[in-house]
């Protein structure tokens, strides 16, 4: 077998803070949030790219986040994960392109 090279992931941290702000791409619930990486494209010990992160909200006292629920509750298949995930990081790069907060180096 020989190993394919991949790109280095994109990193932001001012995306990253600007995502985690927004409201959950799930449930809507106001931001903050947290920039939640699709799980699609990651790999041994890395993250996937930040082009590929959505605001997620995060668990509370006596609430389950969406962060969670999509990411390790069981509720939804692999595949169903990661057509949301990939729908939310789609509406989230929308987004971002829009408000002018996607990174002027990275692909458009």
């Amino acid at each position: 077998m020989t190993a394919i090279p991949k790109n280095p992931p994109k990193r932001s941290v001012a995306y990253r803070k600007w995502v985690g702000a927004q409201a959950c791409a799930h449930c809507g619930k106001p931001g903050p949030c947290q920039a939640a990486h699709s799980n699609e494209g990651k790999g041994m010990g890395m993250k996937a790219s930040d082009t590929e992160l959505f605001p997620a909200c995060a668990d509370s006292p006596g609430r389950r986040g969406c962060h969670s629920l999509i990411d390790s509750s069981g509720l939804f298949t692999r595949d169903q994960r990661r057509a949301l995930e990939t729908h939310y990081a789609d509406l989230t790069r929308k987004a971002a392109k829009a408000a002018g907060a996607w990174p002027e180096d990275w692909p458009a």
